[in-house]
């Protein structure tokens, strides 16, 4: 759910969505001077390289190989400082980053910073540092390194957002709103946007790993109508497939359920982490007695955002062979109905 009016205005934007939390960011540090002194420090004590109290950030400054970088910062003698490229999931272009060092080389600059998405800076990181595999380079620390002499370092929005929020608590408190209008945005960035393919999300192998939660929902169906101490039924029930998941309902005793592979729930930070979940009903209605069951579960193993359904969590076993996974999801199924009894 977005958290701000501007993440809610998130799909209606047009053009570069990279570019309007540049632009964000850009204001924040040109309107605070607390907040353009904290940030500028947060990039030196990052590249472990002295920088003026506070820089002038300008967007989108077009150079002699038609090189843009998003953001620069230019000190009081007017020289290019620092280059800072605002990434969530979009590639490298052709000029990230060699054109961008050699910018900062022929103009007596000092570092090259890459911004992105927590859950990309390893594989970002990775990746810029093969680019400059014909280069010489110097370990700086984990998040940095001297690339033919100019610093280049990747941070993430979150760290950033995080510091000019405790900034703006304590000396630029008007500034706040702001600053949650970036995060709710940057939140809803990460949430909705492109994940590049890695290679070896591109191998064969991986269509049958697909094909295991199909897979383990059918068994698991399966084992239910074995069982003779319980009474089930698939009369009228059909397997469906949608856009973010696979579902099998059954009639068991007096209740039915539906097992589901769901994709939405699986990603919802706020319950379990786990691609399998459970609905329990009496006759496709969520009765007082299977309300006062839900009652009794963890709110962590619940999700009710959904189709005004509660989906109830189903964690497979690692490291478990396909029939040891679907008896015990089958035993978890069983558990959680013994509590509506």
């Amino acid at each position: 759910m977005a958290n701000s009016l501007l993440a809610h205005l998130y799909s209606r934007i047009r053009g570069s969505q990279e570019d309007v939390a540049t632009i964000a960011l850009q204001y924040l540090v040109s309107q605070s001077e607390e907040l353009n002194k904290a940030f500028t420090h947060f990039l030196a004590l990052s590249m472990e390289m002295p920088l003026d109290d506070s820089l002038q950030y300008v967007c989108q400054s077009v150079g002699e190989d038609k090189e843009r970088p998003d953001m620069v910062g230019i000190d009081k003698a007017g020289r290019e400082t620092i280059l800072c490229e605002m990434k969530f999931y979009a590639g490298l272009t052709r000029n990230q980053p060699l054109s961008y060092i050699d910018r900062l080389k022929k103009n007596g600059g000092d570092g090259l910073v890459f911004v992105c998405p927590k859950s990309r800076q390893t594989s970002l990181w990775t990746k810029l540092k093969d680019v400059c595999f014909d280069r010489e380079i110097v370990s700086v620390n984990a998040r940095c390194v001297c690339v033919d002499g100019v610093h280049m370092a990747i941070l993430t929005w979150a760290e950033i957002i995080e510091l000019l929020r405790k900034v703006a608590s304590a000396s630029a408190v008007e500034f706040l709103s702001d600053i949650q209008q970036l995060d709710g945005y940057c939140a809803q960035m990460d949430s909705d946007a492109f994940i590049p393919f890695a290679p070896e999300e591109l191998t064969a192998d991986n269509a049958k790993r697909a094909e295991r939660y199909y897979e383990v929902v059918d068994k698991t169906i399966d084992l239910l109508c074995d069982d003779d101490t319980i009474k089930t039924s698939k009369k009228g029930l059909k397997a469906t497939a949608y856009r973010k998941g696979y579902t099998r309902s059954l009639f068991l005793d007096e209740f039915t359920i539906s097992v589901n592979y769901d994709r939405d729930l699986w990603k919802n930070t706020g319950s379990a982490e786990t691609p399998f979940w459970l609905s329990v009903r009496e006759d496709w209605e969520e009765t007082e007695r299977i309300i006062a069951g839900l009652n009794k579960i963890p709110q962590l193993k619940k999700d009710d955002d959904l189709w005004n359904i509660t989906f109830l969590a189903l964690e497979p076993l690692a490291d478990a062979t396909f029939d040891e996974v679907c008896e015990d999801l089958k035993r978890q199924i069983l558990n959680y109905i013994q509590l509506f009894r």
